[in-house]
């Protein structure tokens, strides 16, 4: 996917940056800090920046759904990269994915769209409050020389969905069937295989528990241990790790992507 791309447009719209590969883990009120070009996740908001006493943790509203960007579709992309962007969804559903290549072997391009998307956002408004009349933990000694070095930001909101559908394509840019009993007996029964028939060219993955896919994040800006405002992360930033067993790709900060690394 790229910056052009009419779904990365889609969530720009919707003032959001993309996590490339969808995945479970990230949710609002986490702190990532700036390593070069790449944010990492260093644990919940609570455990380093303390509440006071006037001011409690704002409460993170869950299950909104977000009809304008539900059923927002991808460009076309590449057999080998869209493969294996499914393979990490699939995996990520807690499904297999031996065998699925041979599946999908006559594929020349795939399309994603996300189905039935939801929406988990705190008020930063309040988190602004929050963090005004809180502290830093005097026992997060790296933490705060982060905070100093504006170097942390805080996730404010994510995009969810249990829900996935992919379309292939043959070379000639005709629809190509694939069979739901051979992908059904591939994945297992952890993610539910849905499509027109027993041959479509669309077919439905779903899971039980949401992938997220976009985020929205603040960096905080501290003066010797104090907190002084915020800054919302914008313009395209995207969090992405490379599909299993490919490099990373070079990436830059603060605009078009920022790696996404581990706890």
């Amino acid at each position: 996917m790229t910056c052009n791309d009419p779904y990365v447009k889609a969530l720009r719209a919707a003032g959001y940056n993309v996590i490339r590969l969808p995945r479970a883990d990230v949710r609002p009120l986490q702190l990532l800090a700036k390593a070069g070009d790449t944010l990492d996740r260093i644990g919940d908001l609570t455990a380093v920046l303390l509440a006071g006493p006037n001011i409690a943790l704002p409460t993170v509203k869950e299950n909104t759904r977000v009809a304008s960007v539900s059923g927002q579709r991808t460009g076309d992309l590449s057999a080998g990269i869209g493969l294996s962007i499914l393979g990490s969804i699939i995996g990520a559903m807690g499904g297999s994915t031996i065998g699925l290549d041979v599946t999908y072997r006559q594929a020349k391009s795939v399309t994603f769209v996300l189905e039935d998307v939801f929406e988990d956002r705190v008020d930063i408004t309040l988190l602004d409050q929050y963090l005004a009349n809180g502290d830093v933990s005097p026992f997060a000694a790296y933490v705060g020389k982060l905070l100093d070095a504006d170097r942390l930001y805080v996730t404010t909101a994510i995009l969810k969905s249990t829900k996935v559908s992919v379309e292939t394509r043959r070379s000639q840019g005709s629809d190509l069937d694939v069979s739901l009993p051979e992908i059904r007996n591939v994945v297992g029964g952890n993610v539910k295989v849905g499509g027109k028939g027993d041959s479509t060219s669309k077919v439905t993955y779903e899971g039980s528990i949401p992938l997220v896919f976009g985020f929205q994040a603040a960096q905080l800006f501290y003066d010797k241990g104090r907190y002084e405002r915020f800054k919302v992360l914008r313009d395209g930033a995207s969090l992405e790790s490379a599909p299993p067993g490919e490099p990373d790709s070079p990436l830059l900060n603060e605009g078009p992507f920022v790696r996404f690394g581990e706890l």
